[in-house]
């Protein structure tokens, strides 16, 4: 098999992920929801969410399914998350019941997860032009309450992480309230883009600039860098906003950014190929998903945080690539549906392997949020349609205005 087939292959097992494991029943409250991952059915994280109304619009483009099934899926969906998803002013809940949408024990309100969701929202309600669903989808946006979780620390205006009210809640430490901060460059930018047209623009800017911009080094080269080098955190906005169109309001060329973070990503997995034999030329990827411990945060240099390599190859993250290293992606695709067969399932490539243990492990698993980000990158490499749809939407493009992003014309991707 070519590696064209396998990537169109890949895409609609993705697709078929999404469908399978998204909670179609008619008369459920949590009608919409998609797992977390294949090892617990019955949880829903609000982040698959949004890949999966993501999902619906690629249905629709590659014939799928039809425009009047998605749409509907779609109406359904943001029924459920504007009527019995349990938030906290706006904010889900990071885990739900997948059959009744309540909050799962006593997670976060995870505002990544939160706009992760919203990405799905956008991108849905671009694509569609339908009228129900651009109202529910207004209410959905319009309920978040920005400010809740907008502060000052040492001179920069910063969002808070999540919110928990629950003495013994998930990330609680000590007294119940807000959890940390997002104060450094990660997967956090679609949140600046979200929350520009509903604050004050001065207090929006300042939110954008102040992030921190950590630069490390890779071949010459500057790269903004997240704490661990965790490649997602390099992909998960840019899933979405089509950084290749455009510069930052200081310049910063994020496309850019991202295509040497990955190459520095995958010289790392290289340099430690003689301990790891899961690593070399066409198997490589640090990330965070499925590993022979349970799911784990993996990263490369350069980073804030010296990693530490364990020899697995985070399949998704090298998939999510693609539009950034396109030659040395499709190698590695064609590598291990090839040679590694078993990394491929019905529902395309799994989570992750490593052959450093004994026996070689491969995951039989797949997170919502994993496969959601390599099939959106695979689709924006094929023909750039979430890059568009999202990007194009009105209140992306009042975001970029308020933000000070500038367009650059004619554009090449790769």
């Amino acid at each position: 098999m070519n590696t064209q087939t396998i990537l169109q292959n890949e895409l609609k097992g993705s697709f078929d992920f999404f469908y399978q494991f998204t909670n179609r029943q008619s008369s459920s409250p949590g009608f919409g929801l998609t797992v977390d991952s294949t090892k617990q059915p019955e949880v829903a994280s609000i982040a698959s969410v949004g890949f999966a109304l993501s999902a619906w619009v690629i249905g629709v483009e590659r014939g799928y399914l039809s425009r009047a099934e998605a749409s509907e899926v779609v109406r359904q969906t943001l029924h459920t998350l504007l009527h019995h998803a349990s938030h906290h002013r706006g904010f889900f809940a990071h885990y739900l019941d997948m059959a009744t949408a309540a909050r799962l024990h006593k997670c976060e309100y995870s505002t990544i997860d939160t706009a992760l969701c919203l990405n799905g929202v956008i991108t849905a309600d671009a694509y569609f032009q339908d009228a129900q669903i651009s109202d529910l989808a207004r209410q959905l946006l319009d309920r978040v309450d920005w400010r809740f979780i907008i502060f000052e620390k040492e001179g920069k205006t910063l969002f808070r992480m999540a919110y928990n009210p629950d003495k013994d809640g998930d990330y609680v430490n000590g007294e119940p309230g807000y959890i940390y901060q997002w104060h450094m460059a990660a997967e956090q930018k679609m949140m600046y883009l979200q929350a520009a047209p509903q604050i004050d623009p001065a207090t929006a800017r300042q939110l954008y600039h102040g992030f921190s911009r950590d630069l490390g080094e890779f071949e010459g080269h500057n790269i903004i860098i997240n704490p661990g080098g965790n490649l997602f955190a390099y992909q998960f906005s840019e899933a979405w906003l089509d950084t290749a169109r455009y510069l930052d309001p200081d310049g910063v060329d994020w496309f850019a950014n991202t295509r040497l973070a990955t190459l520095a990503n995958r010289a790392f997995c290289l340099e430690n190929a003689v301990q790891f034999k899961t690593y070399h030329a066409n198997s490589w990827g640090s990330s965070c998903g499925d590993s022979p411990w349970g799911y784990a945060v993996s990263g490369s240099t350069p980073s804030l945080h010296p990693p530490k390599p364990n020899g697995t190859v985070s399949i998704y993250g090298a998939l999510s690539s693609l539009p950034f290293t396109p030659e040395l992606t499709l190698a590695m695709t064609d590598h291990l549906y090839h040679e590694q067969p078993q990394t491929w399932g019905p529902y395309g490539f799994y989570d992750a392997y490593n052959l450093a243990v004994s026996p070689p492990w491969y995951s039989q698993s797949l997170y919502g949020i994993d496969k959601g980000c390599s099939m959106l990158m695979i689709e924006n490499y094929l023909t750039g349609l979430i890059w568009d749809t999202y990007t194009n939407s009105p209140l992306i493009q009042t975001a970029l205005d308020i933000l000070g992003f500038t367009k650059r014309d004619n554009t090449q991707h790769g």
